[in-house]
């Protein structure tokens, strides 16, 4: 039994001794270093090298907390889009508000405008001894106070245009004919008359409709 050992023991000595005395050839047929082959198959075998790599606590953590710091400021982004529009919907709300006061305060002031046209047109009709009713001078009445001037200065010539040919037909003695030759023109019917002029000259002829 001893015998077998030594030999046993004899044979692994030689096969180390000829792995060491191994001589390695390249394609070629030069000799390479023993060394030069071992490094080129340890090149070979990165998985090996791979497989060796073992991770420590700290490098779980450290991973860890990239992550973690990393879905962090996703969050903080995705919270500032939503504030962001919150702020955008009650900037809305204001400008919103804000419209509708502008539309009030300029309704107001175009009425408070009309008024003051109305009762400047009224002075200029009296002036000139034409009175109406406040339907006929809103007829008149524009925002632009050179237009409402302009119309009330064609209405009285009109006027005055119209009174003369009834009392030159009243000395002639000649019935007086409504505007258009009709003899029942009705005041609805001369305030939907479209054009200015025509209406204006229906009206001084037909003025005791209006009284």
């Amino acid at each position: 039994m001893n015998e077998d050992n030594k030999n046993l023991n004899q044979d692994v000595a030689d096969a180390e001794e000829t792995g060491h005395n191994k001589e390695y050839f390249d394609l070629a047929g030069k000799k390479v270093p023993r060394d030069s082959v071992a490094k080129n198959n340890k090149e070979r075998d990165p998985e090996d090298n791979q497989a060796e790599k073992k991770y420590t606590d700290k490098d779980v953590d450290d991973i860890i907390n990239k992550k973690y710091a990393k879905w962090q400021e996703q969050k903080k982004k995705e919270i500032s889009e939503a504030e962001k529009l919150a702020n955008m919907d009650a900037n809305q709300r204001i400008e919103y508000e804000r419209d509708q006061l502008k539309k009030e305060l300029d309704e107001l002031k175009a009425q408070n405008n009309k008024s003051s046209m109305a009762g400047t047109a009224r002075k200029m009709l009296s002036k000139e001894g034409v009175n109406i009713e406040d339907e006929l001078i809103y007829n008149l009445i524009t925002d632009d106070a050179e237009t409402t001037k302009n119309n009330v200065d064609s209405f009285i010539g009109a006027f005055n245009k119209a009174v003369d040919t009834k009392v030159n037909e009243i000395l002639k003695g000649k019935t007086p004919y409504r505007y258009g030759g009709q003899n029942k023109l009705t005041k609805a019917e001369i305030l939907d008359i479209k054009d200015e002029d025509e209406r204006r000259k229906a009206i001084a002829e037909n003025l005791e409709l209006f009284e």
